[in-house]
């Protein structure tokens, strides 16, 4: 992984951002929000790599965030890491894994965290995304092309 690749950290606590981008900043640009409007405007602005989506004040805000994030078009196919509050705050304002896992992000981490295991799962994560999307796409557009020639050839026959 490179300096090229972008990296957006979104979340209230600024202990979180400072740690969690001094511990990235090493291989990744890092940008950071710490509120629900900066990280979705910096997402769809800066067409960040991977995002990694904390806690954000009041209760609630993360899931909101991830949702809109998952609705826009410039923005549905980032990478998510959903890190959660530690397990004794969940009943007042974290996550649960299942549900971030359900709606569709790439990871799930409790706090606190070890700075090892987001580094590997954010490298994890983009080193997937960013090869079997374009994998994907490339063969969607070939198989397409090639149900294409099978139907004219089809009608070619039948006629």
């Amino acid at each position: 992984m490179g300096k090229d690749k972008r990296i957006l950290i979104i979340d209230s606590e600024p202990d979180f951002l400072k740690d969690t981008g001094a511990a990235l900043s090493d291989f990744y640009t890092v940008i950071t929000a710490t509120k629900a409007d900066e990280g979705l405007d910096k997402a769809e602005r800066e067409s960040p790599d991977a995002i990694i989506l904390g806690y954000l004040k009041p209760r609630g805000t993360s899931f909101k965030v991830h949702t809109e994030l998952r609705s826009r078009p410039s923005t549905r196919d980032i990478p998510l890491l959903i890190v959660d509050v530690r397990p004794e705050e969940h009943s007042r304002k974290g996550w649960r894994m299942f549900e971030g896992l359900k709606m569709n992000a790439e990871d799930y981490i409790s706090r606190p965290v070890e700075l090892a295991e987001l580094t590997s799962s954010i490298e994890g994560i983009i080193r997937r995304t960013s090869v079997e999307p374009m994998g994907l796409r490339e063969a969607s557009e070939q198989l397409e092309k090639a149900l294409e020639r099978i139907n004219k050839i089809e009608e070619l026959l039948i006629t």
